[in-house]
């Protein structure tokens, strides 16, 4: 508890110092949205939130690491956390910005073992490869009812699996370009290996948020207001096309 209340309160401080730095959590291997190379954060959420950043006059440092350490640190009000997801049970911890992105979400599965995928009913006995402590939305908790979680850290050891015959699909995000991406960083893995099911789980909107007990509601109400020029004027837009 203590160490928590020394968290905050650096936190705190840290909005209000002449650098007006702010410490947010995030996901180090989510490419295009997210990640860490050598050390430097990368990715559209990277990109969007230092444009947002330079517009409210505030330098947002990330701190990258696996989705479950970034979310215990955000959750327990070390700095906030960006790319994460809705569901009620994060509604009782989180207040929350406005979208920055929409991930879509797909279904990845071995070649010439493809399956109709119409609604959530069709991947009754299923296993499906999922990243571990990883959730996209009410959808994805509603699909998740009907198949078995294969949970794994990483999603080239996911792709691996699947291609094994190990697991019946995996779900891979931010669409194509992130299956693109993780095939390319292991010599075994071909896109001829793959098919993606032509409808996606969801299109999981992504947003940034800080726990509660940071009080950041003000704060957020300034970033939605340079968010939403952002997007009006394009810039998100062509910030994603870059990826």
């Amino acid at each position: 508890m203590k160490r928590q209340l020394i968290a905050i309160c650096l936190f705190l401080f840290s909005l209000n110092c002449v650098a007006e730095k702010i410490e947010i959590n995030g996901n180090s291997i989510k490419q295009p949205k997210i990640w860490q190379e050598k050390g430097v954060p990368k990715g559209i959420l990277v990109d969007i939130m230092h444009h947002i950043g330079k517009k409210m006059g505030h330098q947002f440092d990330h701190n990258l690491f696996p989705w479950k350490r970034a979310y215990n640190k955000a959750e327990s009000g070390s700095g906030g956390i960006v790319g994460i997801s809705i569901t009620d049970e994060r509604l009782k911890i989180f207040d929350y910005s406005e979208p920055l992105y929409y991930d879509e979400v797909i279904l990845v599965v071995k070649k010439g073992n493809e399956f109709i995928f119409d609604k959530f009913e069709d991947l009754k006995g299923k296993e499906i490869g999922v990243c571990r402590g990883c959730t996209y939305g009410a959808d994805y908790l509603e699909a998740i009812q009907f198949f078995t979680p294969d949970e794994d850290n990483n999603n080239v050891q996911r792709l691996k699996k699947l291609k094994a015959g190990r697991i019946d699909a995996a779900i891979i995000n931010p669409g194509e370009a992130a299956l693109n991406l993780e095939i390319a960083k292991d010599d075994s893995l071909s896109r001829s290996d793959f098919s993606i099911l032509s409808k996606p789980i969801t299109r999981d909107p992504n947003y940034l948020a800080f726990a509660k007990i940071l009080n950041q509601k003000d704060f957020l109400k300034k970033f939605n207001n340079a968010l939403k020029v952002a997007h009006e004027s394009g810039v998100i837009k062509e910030i994603i096309s870059r990826y």
